[in-house]
Protein backbone atom coordinates (compact mmCIF):
# COMPACT_ATOMS: atom_id res chain seq x y z
CA UNK A 1 0.00 0.00 0.00
CA UNK A 2 1.43 3.44 -0.87
CA UNK A 3 1.20 6.13 1.16
CA UNK A 4 2.09 9.87 1.08
CA UNK A 5 5.66 11.29 2.20
CA UNK A 6 7.17 14.24 2.11
CA UNK A 7 10.77 14.84 0.31
CA UNK A 8 12.49 14.55 4.14
CA UNK A 9 11.20 10.84 4.42
CA UNK A 10 13.35 9.71 1.47
CA UNK A 11 15.94 8.27 1.42
CA UNK A 12 18.97 10.33 1.78
CA UNK A 13 20.86 8.71 -1.58
CA UNK A 14 17.62 10.19 -3.47
CA UNK A 15 17.38 13.48 -2.06
CA UNK A 16 20.88 13.72 -2.90
CA UNK A 17 19.97 13.47 -6.11
CA UNK A 18 17.29 15.58 -6.00
CA UNK A 19 19.69 18.45 -4.32
CA UNK A 20 21.63 17.85 -7.48
CA UNK A 21 18.95 17.66 -9.74
CA UNK A 22 17.74 21.33 -8.63
CA UNK A 23 21.05 22.98 -9.02
CA UNK A 24 20.89 21.67 -12.66
CA UNK A 25 17.85 22.87 -13.12
CA UNK A 26 18.62 26.26 -14.71
CA UNK A 27 21.48 25.02 -16.87
CA UNK A 28 19.39 21.55 -18.28
CA UNK A 29 15.95 21.54 -16.95
CA UNK A 30 15.18 17.69 -18.90
CA UNK A 31 18.35 16.51 -16.66
CA UNK A 32 16.54 17.50 -14.04
CA UNK A 33 12.67 16.07 -15.01
CA UNK A 34 14.59 12.99 -15.35
CA UNK A 35 15.93 12.55 -11.95
CA UNK A 36 12.86 13.78 -10.31
CA UNK A 37 10.64 11.31 -12.42
CA UNK A 38 13.13 8.24 -11.64
CA UNK A 39 12.50 9.02 -8.32
CA UNK A 40 8.93 9.52 -8.37
CA UNK A 41 8.91 5.99 -10.06
CA UNK A 42 10.30 4.52 -6.87
CA UNK A 43 8.79 6.86 -4.04
CA UNK A 44 5.00 7.63 -6.06
CA UNK A 45 3.66 8.56 -2.55
CA UNK A 46 6.22 11.52 -2.13
CA UNK A 47 3.47 13.94 -3.18
CA UNK A 48 5.95 17.01 -2.94
CA UNK A 49 7.89 15.75 -5.00
CA UNK A 50 5.07 15.16 -7.55
CA UNK A 51 4.46 19.10 -7.38
CA UNK A 52 7.69 19.56 -7.70
CA UNK A 53 7.71 18.12 -10.85
CA UNK A 54 4.21 19.08 -12.61
CA UNK A 55 5.40 22.82 -11.77
CA UNK A 56 8.70 22.41 -13.47
CA UNK A 57 6.84 20.39 -16.54
CA UNK A 58 4.13 22.74 -16.89
CA UNK A 59 5.80 25.70 -16.69
CA UNK A 60 8.53 24.17 -19.53
CA UNK A 61 5.01 23.65 -21.31
CA UNK A 62 3.69 26.98 -21.50
CA UNK A 63 5.78 28.44 -24.02
CA UNK A 64 4.02 26.18 -26.76
CA UNK A 65 0.47 25.83 -27.68
CA UNK A 66 1.50 22.11 -27.68
CA UNK A 67 -0.91 20.98 -24.92
CA UNK A 68 -3.83 23.21 -25.65
CA UNK A 69 -3.65 22.57 -29.42
CA UNK A 70 -3.09 19.19 -29.57
CA UNK A 71 -6.70 18.14 -30.31
CA UNK A 72 -6.42 15.03 -32.59
CA UNK A 73 -4.10 13.55 -30.66
CA UNK A 74 -6.08 13.54 -27.75
CA UNK A 75 -9.49 12.31 -29.43
CA UNK A 76 -7.28 9.58 -30.96
CA UNK A 77 -6.37 8.23 -27.55
CA UNK A 78 -9.03 8.77 -25.64
CA UNK A 79 -11.49 5.69 -26.62
CA UNK A 80 -8.61 3.77 -24.72
CA UNK A 81 -8.63 5.91 -21.59
CA UNK A 82 -11.59 4.31 -19.83
CA UNK A 83 -9.77 0.65 -19.90
CA UNK A 84 -6.78 2.07 -18.58
CA UNK A 85 -8.24 4.11 -15.42
CA UNK A 86 -10.27 0.67 -14.90
CA UNK A 87 -6.64 -1.44 -14.15
CA UNK A 88 -6.82 -3.07 -11.57
CA UNK A 89 -3.00 -2.55 -10.43
CA UNK A 90 -3.10 1.29 -9.49
CA UNK A 91 0.42 1.54 -9.16
CA UNK A 92 1.00 0.46 -12.84
CA UNK A 93 -1.64 3.26 -13.78
CA UNK A 94 0.15 5.69 -12.02
CA UNK A 95 3.14 5.62 -13.96
CA UNK A 96 1.57 4.54 -16.90
CA UNK A 97 -0.61 8.10 -16.24
CA UNK A 98 3.03 10.39 -15.63
CA UNK A 99 4.62 8.50 -19.08
CA UNK A 100 2.01 10.53 -20.79
CA UNK A 101 2.41 13.90 -18.50
CA UNK A 102 5.41 13.79 -19.36
CA UNK A 103 4.74 14.00 -22.97
CA UNK A 104 2.30 16.61 -22.67
CA UNK A 105 1.51 18.21 -19.27
CA UNK A 106 -1.92 19.17 -20.25
CA UNK A 107 -3.42 15.78 -21.07
CA UNK A 108 -6.28 15.94 -18.79
CA UNK A 109 -7.18 12.76 -19.35
CA UNK A 110 -3.73 11.45 -17.77
CA UNK A 111 -4.12 13.65 -14.55
CA UNK A 112 -7.78 12.32 -14.32
CA UNK A 113 -6.20 8.47 -14.44
CA UNK A 114 -3.81 9.45 -11.27
CA UNK A 115 -6.73 11.14 -9.43
CA UNK A 116 -8.47 7.40 -10.05
CA UNK A 117 -5.66 5.54 -9.05
CA UNK A 118 -4.85 7.58 -6.08
CA UNK A 119 -8.38 7.50 -4.79
CA UNK A 120 -8.10 3.78 -5.24
CA UNK A 121 -4.87 4.02 -2.83
CA UNK A 122 -6.91 6.13 -0.32
CA UNK A 123 -4.33 8.91 -1.03
CA UNK A 124 -6.64 12.30 -0.43
CA UNK A 125 -3.70 14.83 -0.76
CA UNK A 126 -2.37 13.29 -4.13
CA UNK A 127 -6.30 12.90 -5.42
CA UNK A 128 -6.86 16.55 -4.83
CA UNK A 129 -3.53 17.60 -6.58
CA UNK A 130 -4.35 16.02 -9.61
CA UNK A 131 -7.31 17.61 -10.28
CA UNK A 132 -6.15 20.99 -9.15
CA UNK A 133 -3.60 20.60 -11.58
CA UNK A 134 -6.34 20.38 -14.71
CA UNK A 135 -7.68 23.42 -13.06
CA UNK A 136 -5.10 25.37 -13.42
CA UNK A 137 -5.15 24.74 -17.59
CA UNK A 138 -8.92 24.26 -17.73
CA UNK A 139 -10.33 26.03 -15.25
CA UNK A 140 -13.92 26.25 -16.37
CA UNK A 141 -14.16 22.64 -16.87
CA UNK A 142 -17.32 22.08 -14.29
CA UNK A 143 -17.31 18.12 -14.46
CA UNK A 144 -13.17 18.61 -12.94
CA UNK A 145 -14.69 21.16 -10.46
CA UNK A 146 -17.16 19.04 -9.10
CA UNK A 147 -14.65 15.93 -8.81
CA UNK A 148 -12.12 18.87 -7.10
CA UNK A 149 -14.71 20.31 -4.31
CA UNK A 150 -15.17 16.55 -3.81
CA UNK A 151 -11.90 15.38 -3.25
CA UNK A 152 -11.67 18.80 -0.84
CA UNK A 153 -14.26 17.41 1.25
CA UNK A 154 -12.77 13.87 1.18
CA UNK A 155 -9.43 15.55 2.66
CA UNK A 156 -10.91 17.16 5.32
CA UNK A 157 -10.89 21.00 3.03
CA UNK A 158 -13.90 21.97 3.86
CA UNK A 159 -13.35 25.72 3.19
CA UNK A 160 -11.82 24.81 0.06
CA UNK A 161 -14.47 22.99 -1.25
CA UNK A 162 -16.88 26.22 -0.45
CA UNK A 163 -14.51 28.00 -2.38
CA UNK A 164 -14.59 25.75 -5.60
CA UNK A 165 -18.24 25.66 -5.49
CA UNK A 166 -18.38 29.37 -5.31
CA UNK A 167 -16.53 29.48 -8.90
CA UNK A 168 -19.00 26.51 -10.39
CA UNK A 169 -21.65 28.78 -9.51
CA UNK A 170 -20.43 31.93 -10.91
CA UNK A 171 -20.08 29.84 -14.22
CA UNK A 172 -23.50 28.14 -13.67
CA UNK A 173 -25.85 29.88 -11.23
CA UNK A 174 -28.07 27.35 -11.35
CA UNK A 175 -26.37 24.17 -10.67
CA UNK A 176 -27.62 22.10 -8.18
CA UNK A 177 -24.51 19.83 -7.71
CA UNK A 178 -22.67 22.81 -6.43
CA UNK A 179 -25.45 23.89 -4.62
CA UNK A 180 -25.58 20.38 -2.74
CA UNK A 181 -21.93 19.95 -1.94
CA UNK A 182 -21.38 23.67 -0.48
CA UNK A 183 -24.28 22.66 2.01
CA UNK A 184 -22.30 19.49 3.05
CA UNK A 185 -19.35 21.61 2.76
CA UNK A 186 -21.00 23.68 5.52
CA UNK A 187 -21.90 21.61 7.39
CA UNK A 188 -18.51 20.38 7.77
CA UNK A 189 -17.02 23.86 8.61
CA UNK A 190 -19.27 24.04 11.17
CA UNK A 191 -18.73 20.83 12.94
CA UNK A 192 -14.77 21.62 12.93
CA UNK A 193 -15.31 24.65 14.92
CA UNK A 194 -16.78 23.25 17.25
CA UNK A 195 -20.60 24.16 17.14
CA UNK A 196 -21.86 20.87 17.26
CA UNK A 197 -19.38 19.50 20.62
CA UNK A 198 -21.58 18.12 23.05
CA UNK A 199 -24.21 17.10 21.31
CA UNK A 200 -25.35 13.54 20.77
CA UNK A 201 -27.50 15.02 17.65
CA UNK A 202 -26.78 18.17 15.32
CA UNK A 203 -30.44 18.57 14.62
CA UNK A 204 -30.79 19.95 17.64
CA UNK A 205 -28.46 22.59 17.51
CA UNK A 206 -29.95 24.11 13.73
CA UNK A 207 -31.96 27.19 14.45
CA UNK A 208 -34.11 25.89 11.26
CA UNK A 209 -35.44 22.19 11.33
CA UNK A 210 -36.16 22.29 7.79
CA UNK A 211 -32.77 23.80 6.94
CA UNK A 212 -31.09 20.84 9.00
CA UNK A 213 -33.36 18.12 7.10
CA UNK A 214 -32.35 19.54 3.79
CA UNK A 215 -28.37 19.01 5.38
CA UNK A 216 -29.21 15.81 6.55
CA UNK A 217 -30.19 15.32 2.92
CA UNK A 218 -27.71 16.52 0.72
CA UNK A 219 -24.89 14.43 2.64
CA UNK A 220 -26.95 11.04 1.63
CA UNK A 221 -27.51 12.18 -1.65
CA UNK A 222 -25.20 10.50 -4.05
CA UNK A 223 -23.00 12.94 -6.19
CA UNK A 224 -24.26 13.20 -10.19
CA UNK A 225 -20.62 13.37 -11.06
CA UNK A 226 -20.51 9.68 -9.22
CA UNK A 227 -23.96 8.34 -10.42
CA UNK A 228 -22.62 9.06 -14.18
CA UNK A 229 -19.49 7.34 -13.25
CA UNK A 230 -21.49 4.45 -12.58
CA UNK A 231 -23.39 4.50 -15.58
CA UNK A 232 -20.01 4.99 -17.84
CA UNK A 233 -18.88 1.21 -16.31
CA UNK A 234 -22.50 -0.25 -16.87
CA UNK A 235 -22.62 1.29 -20.33
CA UNK A 236 -19.03 -0.14 -21.02
CA UNK A 237 -19.93 -3.45 -19.65
CA UNK A 238 -22.70 -3.35 -22.02
CA UNK A 239 -20.35 -2.64 -24.81
CA UNK A 240 -17.92 -5.24 -24.21
CA UNK A 241 -20.71 -7.60 -24.08
CA UNK A 242 -22.80 -6.10 -27.04
CA UNK A 243 -19.57 -4.69 -29.26
CA UNK A 244 -21.81 -4.58 -32.05
CA UNK A 245 -25.07 -2.48 -30.89
CA UNK A 246 -24.18 1.54 -31.79
CA UNK A 247 -27.23 2.68 -29.10
CA UNK A 248 -24.14 1.73 -26.51
CA UNK A 249 -21.66 3.71 -28.11
CA UNK A 250 -24.26 6.09 -28.50
CA UNK A 251 -24.94 5.77 -24.77
CA UNK A 252 -21.96 6.38 -23.51
CA UNK A 253 -20.98 9.45 -25.50
CA UNK A 254 -23.95 10.78 -23.96
CA UNK A 255 -22.61 10.03 -20.48
CA UNK A 256 -19.26 11.29 -21.21
CA UNK A 257 -20.49 14.72 -22.18
CA UNK A 258 -22.91 14.80 -19.47
CA UNK A 259 -19.91 14.28 -17.56
CA UNK A 260 -17.66 17.12 -19.02
CA UNK A 261 -15.12 14.97 -20.90
CA UNK A 262 -15.58 15.63 -24.49
CA UNK A 263 -12.62 13.82 -25.44
CA UNK A 264 -14.22 10.68 -24.47
CA UNK A 265 -17.69 11.65 -25.68
CA UNK A 266 -15.96 12.38 -29.14
CA UNK A 267 -13.61 8.80 -29.10
CA UNK A 268 -16.50 6.39 -28.48
CA UNK A 269 -18.72 8.30 -31.57
CA UNK A 270 -15.87 7.27 -33.29
CA UNK A 271 -15.62 4.19 -32.46
CA UNK A 272 -19.52 3.69 -33.29
CA UNK A 273 -18.31 5.36 -37.14
CA UNK A 274 -16.10 2.65 -36.82
CA UNK A 275 -18.70 -0.27 -36.92
CA UNK A 276 -20.49 -1.88 -40.24
CA UNK A 277 -23.55 -0.40 -38.73
CA UNK A 278 -22.32 3.15 -38.18
CA UNK A 279 -20.07 3.89 -41.23
CA UNK A 280 -23.37 5.13 -42.85
CA UNK A 281 -25.25 6.88 -39.61
CA UNK A 282 -25.59 10.34 -40.70
CA UNK A 283 -26.24 10.96 -37.30
CA UNK A 284 -23.12 9.95 -36.16
CA UNK A 285 -20.99 11.92 -38.44
CA UNK A 286 -23.09 14.92 -36.93
CA UNK A 287 -22.93 14.44 -33.20
CA UNK A 288 -19.29 13.87 -34.08
CA UNK A 289 -18.92 17.43 -35.93
CA UNK A 290 -21.11 18.91 -33.30
CA UNK A 291 -19.26 17.73 -30.23
CA UNK A 292 -15.57 18.45 -31.79
CA UNK A 293 -16.87 22.35 -32.63
CA UNK A 294 -17.45 21.93 -28.75
CA UNK A 295 -14.49 21.02 -28.46
CA UNK A 296 -12.42 23.76 -30.20
CA UNK A 297 -14.53 26.29 -28.53
CA UNK A 298 -13.10 25.11 -25.00
CA UNK A 299 -9.88 25.33 -25.88
CA UNK A 300 -10.25 28.97 -27.26
CA UNK A 301 -12.30 30.19 -24.26
CA UNK A 302 -8.35 29.09 -22.01
CA UNK A 303 -6.86 31.13 -24.41
CA UNK A 304 -8.96 33.87 -24.14
CA UNK A 305 -8.47 34.01 -20.63
CA UNK A 306 -4.92 33.18 -20.71
CA UNK A 307 -4.89 36.08 -23.08
CA UNK A 308 -7.28 38.55 -20.47
CA UNK A 309 -4.93 37.83 -17.57
CA UNK A 310 -1.80 39.01 -19.59
CA UNK A 311 -2.51 40.69 -23.06
CA UNK A 312 0.71 41.15 -24.41
CA UNK A 313 1.95 37.17 -24.20
CA UNK A 314 2.96 36.17 -27.61
CA UNK A 315 2.67 32.45 -26.61
CA UNK A 316 -1.19 32.95 -25.81
CA UNK A 317 -1.53 35.16 -28.87
CA UNK A 318 -0.33 32.60 -31.12
CA UNK A 319 -2.54 30.00 -29.12
CA UNK A 320 -5.46 31.57 -29.65
CA UNK A 321 -5.40 33.04 -33.07
CA UNK A 322 -3.56 29.37 -33.81
CA UNK A 323 -7.72 27.73 -31.71
CA UNK A 324 -9.30 30.04 -33.82
CA UNK A 325 -7.99 29.30 -37.37
CA UNK A 326 -7.76 25.51 -36.42
CA UNK A 327 -11.41 25.19 -35.41
CA UNK A 328 -12.20 27.36 -38.51
CA UNK A 329 -10.08 24.95 -41.01
CA UNK A 330 -12.11 21.71 -39.00
CA UNK A 331 -15.59 23.39 -39.80
CA UNK A 332 -14.95 23.97 -43.43
CA UNK A 333 -13.67 20.77 -44.32
CA UNK A 334 -15.97 19.11 -42.43
CA UNK A 335 -18.77 21.28 -44.33
CA UNK A 336 -17.23 21.03 -47.50
CA UNK A 337 -17.26 17.31 -47.66
CA UNK A 338 -20.54 17.15 -46.51
CA UNK A 339 -22.24 19.51 -49.05
CA UNK A 340 -20.19 17.33 -51.46
CA UNK A 341 -21.69 14.16 -49.88
CA UNK A 342 -24.89 15.29 -49.18
CA UNK A 343 -25.60 17.78 -51.98
CA UNK A 344 -29.46 17.99 -51.29
CA UNK A 345 -29.04 19.28 -47.38
CA UNK A 346 -29.45 22.47 -47.80
CA UNK A 347 -28.93 23.26 -43.89
CA UNK A 348 -25.21 22.30 -44.61
CA UNK A 349 -25.29 24.61 -47.59
CA UNK A 350 -26.48 27.60 -45.70
CA UNK A 351 -23.67 26.81 -43.00
CA UNK A 352 -20.98 26.71 -45.42
CA UNK A 353 -22.19 29.74 -47.15
CA UNK A 354 -22.05 32.05 -43.51
CA UNK A 355 -18.61 30.51 -42.63
CA UNK A 356 -17.16 31.86 -46.54
CA UNK A 357 -19.20 35.33 -45.38
CA UNK A 358 -17.45 35.62 -42.72
CA UNK A 359 -14.05 34.86 -44.50
CA UNK A 360 -15.22 37.48 -47.09
CA UNK A 361 -15.34 34.52 -49.71
CA UNK A 362 -18.65 36.79 -51.29
CA UNK A 363 -18.57 34.55 -54.61
CA UNK A 364 -17.83 31.77 -53.07
CA UNK A 365 -20.92 32.17 -50.82
CA UNK A 366 -23.17 32.99 -53.25
CA UNK A 367 -24.26 29.39 -54.41
CA UNK A 368 -24.40 28.03 -50.80
CA UNK A 369 -27.27 30.76 -49.94
CA UNK A 370 -29.21 30.44 -53.30
CA UNK A 371 -29.95 26.74 -52.87
CA UNK A 372 -30.14 27.15 -49.00
CA UNK A 373 -33.50 29.08 -49.70
CA UNK A 374 -35.32 25.25 -50.57
CA UNK A 375 -34.80 24.66 -46.89
CA UNK A 376 -37.71 26.43 -44.68
CA UNK A 377 -35.52 26.79 -41.63
CA UNK A 378 -33.12 28.39 -42.81
CA UNK A 379 -34.69 30.49 -45.76
CA UNK A 380 -34.67 33.95 -44.83
CA UNK A 381 -31.68 34.08 -43.44
CA UNK A 382 -30.38 32.25 -46.37
CA UNK A 383 -31.86 35.08 -48.14
CA UNK A 384 -30.50 37.88 -45.92
CA UNK A 385 -26.81 36.53 -46.12
CA UNK A 386 -27.38 36.66 -50.00
CA UNK A 387 -28.54 40.53 -49.76
CA UNK A 388 -25.40 41.30 -47.57
CA UNK A 389 -23.07 39.35 -49.99
CA UNK A 390 -24.34 41.06 -53.17
CA UNK A 391 -24.25 44.26 -51.10
CA UNK A 392 -20.55 43.35 -50.27
CA UNK A 393 -20.19 43.35 -54.15
CA UNK A 394 -21.49 46.38 -54.54
CA UNK A 395 -24.46 44.79 -56.65
CA UNK A 396 -26.72 47.07 -55.09
CA UNK A 397 -30.23 46.11 -57.47
CA UNK A 398 -29.55 42.42 -56.55
CA UNK A 399 -29.05 42.99 -52.99
CA UNK A 400 -31.96 45.22 -52.97
CA UNK A 401 -34.06 42.61 -54.50
CA UNK A 402 -33.28 40.22 -51.72
CA UNK A 403 -33.80 43.19 -48.54
CA UNK A 404 -37.48 43.88 -50.35
CA UNK A 405 -38.15 40.90 -50.19
CA UNK A 406 -37.94 40.21 -46.56
CA UNK A 407 -39.49 43.54 -45.77
CA UNK A 408 -42.19 42.74 -47.52
CA UNK A 409 -42.55 38.74 -46.21
CA UNK A 410 -41.33 39.65 -42.19
CA UNK A 411 -44.29 41.16 -40.72
CA UNK A 412 -43.36 42.18 -37.63
CA UNK A 413 -40.37 44.20 -36.96
CA UNK A 414 -38.37 41.24 -35.36
CA UNK A 415 -34.04 41.65 -35.57
CA UNK A 416 -34.19 40.03 -39.05
CA UNK A 417 -36.36 42.62 -40.43
CA UNK A 418 -34.92 45.30 -38.95
CA UNK A 419 -31.45 43.66 -40.57
CA UNK A 420 -32.71 43.82 -43.78
CA UNK A 421 -34.49 47.56 -43.71
CA UNK A 422 -30.79 48.85 -42.92
CA UNK A 423 -29.31 46.74 -45.23
CA UNK A 424 -31.90 48.06 -47.90
CA UNK A 425 -31.33 51.86 -46.28
CA UNK A 426 -27.25 51.26 -46.81
CA UNK A 427 -27.48 50.21 -50.60
CA UNK A 428 -29.60 53.10 -51.15
CA UNK A 429 -27.31 55.12 -49.11
CA UNK A 430 -24.41 53.52 -51.41
CA UNK A 431 -25.99 54.71 -54.91
CA UNK A 432 -26.43 58.35 -54.14
CA UNK A 433 -29.98 57.90 -53.68
CA UNK A 434 -30.47 59.98 -50.11
CA UNK A 435 -34.51 60.40 -49.77
CA UNK A 436 -35.20 56.75 -50.44
CA UNK A 437 -32.21 55.64 -48.09
CA UNK A 438 -33.35 57.71 -45.62
CA UNK A 439 -37.29 55.96 -45.70
CA UNK A 440 -35.80 52.84 -44.88
CA UNK A 441 -33.70 54.09 -41.94
CA UNK A 442 -36.92 56.10 -40.39
CA UNK A 443 -38.54 52.94 -40.09
CA UNK A 444 -36.07 51.39 -38.39
CA UNK A 445 -35.15 54.27 -36.15
CA UNK A 446 -38.90 54.37 -35.09
CA UNK A 447 -38.80 50.41 -34.30
CA UNK A 448 -35.30 50.76 -32.06
CA UNK A 449 -33.73 53.77 -31.58
CA UNK A 450 -30.13 51.94 -30.65
CA UNK A 451 -29.92 49.50 -33.71
CA UNK A 452 -26.44 49.81 -35.03
CA UNK A 453 -25.85 53.74 -36.27
CA UNK A 454 -29.37 54.59 -37.26
CA UNK A 455 -29.98 57.36 -34.82
CA UNK A 456 -26.49 59.00 -36.17
CA UNK A 457 -28.14 58.44 -39.54
CA UNK A 458 -31.22 60.08 -38.64
CA UNK A 459 -29.59 63.19 -36.77
CA UNK A 460 -27.36 63.84 -39.54
CA UNK A 461 -30.16 63.74 -42.05
CA UNK A 462 -32.41 66.21 -39.77
CA UNK A 463 -29.09 68.71 -39.07
CA UNK A 464 -28.29 69.68 -42.80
Amino acid sequence: MIEEITISDLDPRQIKQLDAADKALSKDINYSLEIYSAILKQSPGCLELRKRLRHQQLKLAKGTSKGLSSLMGKLTNAPFLFKTKTNKDPELTISSAEELIAKNPFNAAAHQMLADAFAELEMAGSVVFAYETIRSFQPKDLGNLKKLANAYLDAGESDLAIQTGNAILQINPSDGEAEDMMKRASVAVAMNKGKWEGSTNFREQLKNKEEAEALEQSAKTVNDAKGLEALIRQVYEKVQAEPQNLNHYRHLSDLYQRYGDLQNAIAWIQQARKLEAGKGDVSLEEKERQLTIEFYDGIIEQWEKALAADPENPASKKGYSDAVLAKKNFQRQQLESLVQRYPNEYGYRFELGCLLFEEGEFDACLPHFQLAQRNAKVRLDAILYLGRAYLNKKFFDLAIEQFKSLKSEIQIMDERKKDAVYQLGCCYESMGKTEQAIEEFKLVYSSDISFRDVAEKINAFYSQ
